[in-house]
């Protein structure tokens, strides 16, 4: 794993300041007089939610959220953008201004209210305790010296910390973290958890969906009722005003009731597929697209920059070669994970704000030159100094020797390490979910948590060996057909 502590440090602190916020309030009949009709707002969710928020077949999102924000959009004109994220990072996302609203399940807390302000509770969920049927797990004083898996940044985490009898310390281990509630069916599945510890609503959701209730054990732990709310800026108060109102007007005209009975009552919508495979692929290509997208134009830019800062590495000015070779070290020092999110959630804070997709584009590109640069430098220092001599004593000229005598045996030199970079580049594009877009590996995902099942994560990967194997197909015919 690539390692560096000043960055890590320096993320740390960027995200620690956008954790301050003051509180304001405003009252209601200022809110009622304010006209935001046509406003358009940004609400940030996990698409891999279900059933509150998360993508059907064909890639459109659905759920008990995105219903009812819709309603409550439509009492007043509003245009909404739901816009997928890291979990992990909402309150980031949210006090940074990416996002207006995390509206997806998103339960209320003593700890997320000093971060955010919440609206007023809409729905309440529990936690439900999960294992494998035959299991010896019927209450929680059960749990002790058992294994439990959970979702990183969730409220289930919380619950558990606080769990009475100082239950959480009598675990066996710490409790294993997922990004998303299918992997942690899967450990329990595969017998490397003991048991679960989830939001009862998704828990049912998955348990139905998977269509497998006689091979599971499960109850609700009682003691963690969960109210859930729309999250908001503290500064938004007048928003988290309308949207309570909104929400009392759909329960007052029955539009709730029947947002709820769709998505919870007896005759629930269901995702189930006959077969997966042909209802998730349109979503895995589109998010092919993107991951195709994004290679195509870092490739494209990386090189020659990379080339460029090559050459000023090995021919540049002592002090100029210092900064590049600081530049490299950073770049290959620290994960491009990392980098990611200092650029997206970073630079806001002191006042360079990006989109998503060129924020994106601008970590991989200074990311990635680090590497060609290095290759280039290599296989230019790899050209023995006789070359450089030759050129010299026959009067040739510097530029025209080097692109017609250096730059042939520079380009055979290092075909190989910057085709296996290539095919890094492509398997690499999967960390942009950090800032919340939707490539393949995310595109699988969701699929996976939506029907409950792993056969989209291997049609994903089939994708993926598909497209390294016509990349490496094509760099091996470029390597041998190039002939100087």
């Amino acid at each position: 794993m690539k390692n560096f502590t000043f960055s890590s440090i320096l993320l740390s602190i960027i995200l620690s300041l956008g954790l301050v916020f003051a509180v304001g309030q405003t009252s209601v009949k200022a809110t009622e007089s304010e006209d935001t009709s046509g406003e358009t707002y940004v609400i940030g969710l996990d698409d891999t939610f279900a059933p509150m928020g998360f993508r059907d077949g064909s890639g459109e999102l659905v759920g008990f959220d995105i219903d009812l924000a819709n309603a409550v959009a439509d009492l007043y004109g509003w245009n909404l953008e739901f816009q997928p994220i890291d979990w992990v990072m909402k309150e980031t996302e949210l006090n940074s201004g990416n996002i207006d609203m995390i509206w997806n399940g998103y339960g209320i807390t003593p700890e997320r209210e000093e971060m955010v302000l919440f609206s007023e509770p809409y729905i309440e969920s529990g936690q439900m305790v999960i294992s494998k049927k035959g299991s010896d797990i019927d209450e929680l004083s059960d749990l002790a010296g058992k294994t439990i898996a959970t979702q990183s940044g969730s409220t289930s985490l919380t619950f558990m910390q606080e769990w009475p009898d100082d239950l959480y310390n009598q675990l066996a281990d710490e409790p294993v973290l997922y990004p998303s509630y299918n992997e942690v069916f899967a450990d329990l599945d595969a017998d490397r958890v003991d048991a679960i510890y989830a939001g009862d609503i998704y828990s049912r959701y998955t348990l139905n969906q998977k269509g497998t209730l006689d091979e599971y054990e499960y109850f609700v732990d009682e003691t963690s009722i969960e109210p859930m709310g729309v999250g908001f800026r503290k500064s938004d108060t007048a928003l988290k005003e309308q949207v309570d109102a909104g929400i009392e007007e759909l329960r007052q005209n029955g539009s709730y009731a029947e947002i709820e009975a769709k998505w919870f009552g007896e005759d629930s919508e269901s995702t189930g597929s006959s077969n997966i495979v042909m209802t998730v692929l349109p979503s895995l290509l589109n998010g092919l697209k993107l991951t195709l997208l994004l290679f195509a134009i870092v490739l494209i830019i990386s090189v020659p920059i990379g080339f460029l800062i090559g050459i000023l590495r090995v021919f540049g000015p002592k002090w100029l070669q210092a900064i590049i070779e600081a530049y490299v070290f950073i770049m290959r020092g620290s994960p491009l994970m990392l980098q990611l999110m200092v650029i997206f959630f970073g630079l806001p804070y002191i006042g360079i704000a990006m989109d998503r997709f060129p924020a994106a584009v601008l970590a991989y590109v200074i990311n990635y030159a680090a590497y060609f640069a290095e290759i280039f430098r290599g296989g230019i220092s790899a050209v023995p100094d006789g070359q450089y001599e030759s050129i010299s004593v026959l009067g040739i000229g510097k530029m025209r020797g080097f692109r017609r005598i250096i730059l042939p045996q520079v380009v055979n030199i290092v075909l190989p390490s910057i085709g296996n970079e290539v095919i890094s580049l492509v398997k690499d594009t999967s960390l942009v979910y950090v800032i919340g877009l939707g490539e393949l590996l995310r595109a699988g995902n969701i699929a996976a948590n939506t029907y409950a099942s792993l056969a989209p994560y291997l049609v994903a990967g089939a994708i993926y060996l598909i497209v390294t194997a016509v990349l490496t197909f094509v760099l091996r015919k470029f390597e041998n057909q190039l002939k100087w």
